[in-house]
């Protein structure tokens, strides 16, 4: 293994304990002392990896965006119809929050939108932003392709998403923090949630004149 492999294995390593004490501790009791103390290292190793806490919130942000967004686009570029697309791209957004739940976690649940916000500098914010925005647009342009193709009701396309997020968000909140529901298995509650989305949004039938 090279140098470069050695280092991005301890940069790896750095995310997941810090990762894992965020969780534990929260946000403000997590520092790069006890980090390093939890690797069993010095202080002094993590800086050569991290400049400080806030760039290493950054990287956290930056890797659960990254792994999302790969996920949206994997289900949704292939397909052609729109609304199988959109349905897909709902669908992963639940399916990544239960595959990655402490990435999920920390970047939705745990980090104060301040400490997201002022990570760092401008230029690594705005990269931080842009996968955001890019996986957010994801499912924009989905709703937005739908409502050309006349597969989802005329209206407020940004309205119509941020709902849609909310929803699938939520579910995968419940289902992250919650585990299993008595009265139905993850799998059903999903194929539900997103039935009753689409059927609710799709087209008015038009009336007889």
């Amino acid at each position: 293994m090279g140098h470069a492999e050695r280092g991005q294995d301890r940069r790896t390593e750095i995310l997941a304990a810090a990762r894992e004490l965020m969780l534990t501790e929260g946000y403000d009791r997590t520092s790069m002392r006890n980090i390093a103390a939890k690797l069993n290292v010095t202080p002094t190793t993590l800086y050569l990896y991290f400049r400080n806490k806030e760039e290493l919130v950054f990287h956290l942000v930056q890797e659960t965006f990254g792994i999302l967004l790969e996920n949206l686009q994997s289900v949704m570029c292939p397909v052609t119809d729109p609304l199988c697309a959109l349905r897909k791209g709902l669908e992963a957004y639940i399916r990544f929050g239960l595959a990655y739940p402490d990435h999920y976690r920390v970047v939705f649940m745990t980090l104060p939108h301040e400490a997201k916000r002022d990570a760092c500098h401008k230029k690594q914010e705005e990269c931080c932003d842009s996968l955001c925005d890019q996986a957010y647009g994801s499912l924009e342009k989905g709703v937005a392709r739908c409502q050309a193709s006349g597969q989802l009701r005329a209206g407020d396309a940004a309205a119509i998403t941020a709902t849609l997020w909310a929803s699938v968000h939520g579910l995968a909140t419940l289902l992250i923090k919650s585990g299993d529901h008595p009265a139905a298995t993850p799998e059903l509650m999903i194929e539900t949630l997103l039935d009753t989305l689409l059927r609710g949004l799709a087209p008015e039938p038009s009336l007889p004149h």
